[in-house]
């Protein structure tokens, strides 16, 4: 007798798809199989049984930049995640002006306490700001539950120089940290942002120009071959064209260790959804920004054959009227960058990769959870539908039709850019460690029920070498 028991459903195992009922007690899986009884009964007929998501690149309530703050908070933010699938987010501790990174994780997490309704992580950022002391401050980190840090290569108060990369690579080495990069070269974006603006070239379309293709694959490749210096694993966040995919699949074949992520903005928006008017335009606006139809191929074919990664949403959440800011007609050098889609992610792989047949359930799984459960270490408690990891689950309505929009979703965010698309599959039931936060499309997670979820390191010795470990003139 289990203390819960999600019976008749179409279960997704790592072996493939399973008629059997799931057994939880203690919060945790318990029994997979048949004819399992238990005290509550949760009848998952003609629905399919999914492992939670997890959202490994998403941002909520982070400090004041540029005079906008975040629409969404971990309350909302969380809701709105559950609602579409998700039931474990890694966001950042993101730094406000000249915080140290173990100031802006304290930050976040007295922010997430007691408003999170799932369970979240936290990576941690590095930018010049973040002191002196940077070794000393992440290896802090990584003894709190923190295995990851994000550095960026643009935006201004952010980019980091290359002795502070090198800096930080070399100690993820040593920790067995994972090192996101938000690749895309800040020097050739503001040389091309200039000469646009002296032409009076300041219509949004001409976002697509400012931060083109060859300037995020220049700066991925620069990233790569950093990290192929160092030894250290990398993360290129948002790819967002074939260029730059390309990029980290050559950066493989030598050796570096070396993980690629997209998003569905990237193959669901185009650079063509800029070329309208301003005001419909600006719902379109994000960086890297949308690409072309070679890209979207491109990166649908990755998807399918596993040169890609992990499957995130970059959730931006700005609330339109900051977004577009006071000018009369906004432009690509005054509006904000970014949109939401914590909630939307998943129900659109769902839709268009996995009942379509684009995706197998196994390559479904690795993007939407498996991936970014192993790759960020905490694959031992979620990611999975198996005994003794997290009860993480959501039954999901196959046969559901729906439309996106701002009306269905649950994010502060008053605008979506998948206004009016139609998808087909909803999340009904989203259960947090055994527990419904969402049951029946009704939220009854209170704030605070979700908890801070430490996670390991990989073991250094089994990082990669570092490129002056392996030349000939150190053997002699």
């Amino acid at each position: 007798m289990h203390e819960l028991v999600i019976k008749g459903g179409r279960v997704a195992l790592d072996d493939g798809w399973a008629d059997c009922d799931i057994g939880i007690d203690a919060g945790r899986i318990s029994a997979i199989g048949n004819g399992l009884s238990g005290e509550t009964l949760i009848d998952a007929a003609k629905r399919w049984v999914m492992p939670g998501g997890i959202d490994a690149h998403c941002h909520l309530d982070q400090p004041v930049w540029g005079g906008a703050g975040n629409a969404d908070d971990f309350e909302s933010g969380t809701i709105s995640a559950a609602f579409g699938g998700t039931t474990c987010i890694v966001p950042f501790g993101m730094p406000g002006p000249d915080m140290s990174t173990i100031g802006a994780i304290d930050r976040a997490l007295d922010r997430a306490a007691g408003r999170a309704v799932i369970d979240y992580g936290l990576h941690a950022v590095v930018t010049m700001g973040t002191g002196a002391d940077v070794e000393q401050q992440l290896a802090a980190l990584a003894s709190r539950g923190i295995a990851s840090v994000k550095l960026f290569m643009t935006y201004q108060g952010f980019a980091v120089d290359d002795d502070l990369f090198f800096k930080v690579l070399d100690t993820a080495h040593t920790l067995g940290w994972i090192v996101m990069v938000h690749a895309e070269n800040d020097a050739a974006i503001r040389r091309t942002r200039q000469r646009l603006i002296d032409l009076d070239r300041t219509d949004i379309r001409y976002h697509v120009v400012a931060h083109s293709e060859t300037m995020e694959r220049e700066a991925t490749h620069r990233a790569l071959a950093f990290a192929e210096m160092t030894g250290a694993r990398m993360t290129i966040v948002h790819v967002s064209s074939w260029q730059s995919a390309e990029e980290v699949a050559r950066a493989r074949l030598r050796g570096v260790d070396a993980i690629a992520e997209t998003c569905p903005q990237y193959l669901f928006i185009s650079g063509a959804d800029l070329d309208r008017s301003a005001l419909d335009a600006a719902r379109f606006v994000f960086s890297p920004p949308p690409r072309s139809p070679r890209s979207h191929e491109h990166l649908w074919q990755a998807l399918i054959d596993g040169r890609i990664d992990l499957w995130s949403s970059d959730h931006s959440p700005y609330y339109f009227a900051d977004k577009i800011g006071k000018a009369e007609t906004p432009g690509f050098t005054t509006t904000l960058s970014g949109i939401p889609g914590i909630e939307t992610r998943l129900p659109l792989l769902f839709s268009e990769g996995l009942l379509t047949g684009r995706l197998t359930l196994d390559r479904y799984l690795d993007l939407t959870s498996r991936n970014a459960a192993a790759i960020y270490g905490f694959a031992d408690r979620k990611g999975r539908i198996a005994v003794g990891l997290d009860a993480d689950l959501v039954l999901w309505d196959p046969t559901a039709t729906w439309t996106l929009g701002h009306a269905a979703l649950h994010s502060r965010v008053d605008f979506t850019p998948y206004e009016g698309r139609s998808v087909t599959g909803k999340p009904t039931t989203v259960l947090v460690r055994g527990v419904p936060a969402i049951a029946d499309g009704v939220l009854k997670a209170q704030p605070g029920f979700g908890q801070f979820v430490e996670r390991t390191a990989a073991d250094p010795a089994r990082s990669g070498r570092p490129v002056e470990e392996t030349t000939p003139w150190l053997d002699a």
